[in-house]
């Protein structure tokens, strides 16, 4: 058997020392285009610009625009692990979301035609920034463990679908810039104090599953959320992801530990990437749960439920 090389892309929300502490092997980059409209590799480790300095420049109305790698890019990361001799997984953003995933499966065609003795699996995970983050963790123990490439990437297929996000939303001038939502319900639900609750769907994309009043509402609905969905917490890490949102991110890691007591809990802006879509004001918990159903029925009733008795 192979040994074998875990590869993500860009939008994986991995810092440099997380890359390093699991043993991602590399990382496919994608580009950024700036307001001034010069393009970059995507910043990961926010090197050029601080999270804080990116998306207060969001929330000032500055917009990035994002592209994924091409499969040249793509096969030049790929090739030199299939060189040595290993087999390949490489775990991209949803496909609902970019043509990553699409890029690659041609990258890897190519990759296995000049190596036929190589596996390259390409797994569409379904899920973005943190959320592919404890996906891309969860292929490396397995390598670890020494499962193959094809019982890493069955694995990964098999389980993406746990993978959860709760949290809330409360820049919603933003969401009405990009078209998600009216500018009138921006208004008036920022008046109102409202908080979009967002879970991931089957299909990749996250979809609002219910509305909080106020930031503690939210952050506690969150708590209670995760209580219900997740499993086994003291054999998996729960990542919080946040955007211009430092105060509440470090409540929800302090009750997590206190209410979930997960095995790790690793806290970190929301990586450049993923944020110049999801944009400021994002605080979400990402966390190994119950399978997510086809159509968010049971999702939606908990957090229903949960929002009622606040």
């Amino acid at each position: 058997m192979h040994s074998l090389a875990i590869i993500a892309d860009n939008s994986c929300a991995l810092r440099k020392e997380y890359r390093e502490r699991f043993g991602v092997d590399g990382i496919i980059y994608g580009t950024i285009t700036y307001p001034d409209g010069h393009t970059e590799f995507g910043d990961l480790d926010y090197e050029r610009i601080t999270p804080e300095d990116y998306f207060k420049s969001i929330s000032k109305k500055a917009m990035y625009k994002t592209a994924c790698a091409n499969i040249d890019q793509m096969i030049n990361v790929m090739e030199p692990f299939a060189k040595e001799g290993k087999d390949i997984v490489f775990l991209t953003i949803s496909s609902a979301l970019s043509g990553t995933y699409n890029f690659g499966i041609k990258a890897a065609e190519q990759i296995k035609a000049k190596y036929p003795n190589i596996a390259v699996y390409v797994v569409d995970s379904q899920r973005y920034a943190s959320a592919l983050a404890l996906l891309v963790q969860e292929a490396c123990l397995r390598r670890d463990e020494g499962k193959s490439a094809k019982e890493t990437a069955d694995w990964l297929e098999a389980n993406k679908n746990c993978f959860h996000q709760m949290g809330m939303m409360d820049d919603l001038y933003f969401l009405a810039r990009t078209g998600r939502i009216a500018k009138a319900k921006a208004f008036f639900g920022t008046m109102a104090g409202v908080k979009p609750m967002g879970e991931f769907s089957s299909c990749g994309l996250t979809e609002a599953i219910g509305k909080a009043k106020g930031t503690k509402n939210a952050l506690d609905a969150t708590i209670a959320y995760m209580q219900d969905r997740i499993i086994d917490p003291d054999k998996h890490i729960v990542f919080i992801a946040h955007s211009l949102r430092e105060k509440e991110a470090l409540y929800l890691q302090g009750r997590i530990q206190e209410v979930i007591k997960p095995k790790e809990i690793i806290c970190l802006p929301l990586d450049q990437t993923s944020g110049a879509n999801m944009g400021p004001g994002l605080c979400a918990a990402f966390f190994y749960g119950k399978p997510i159903t086809a159509d968010l029925a049971e999702e939606k009733a908990v957090i229903t439920n949960i929002l009622n008795q606040k």
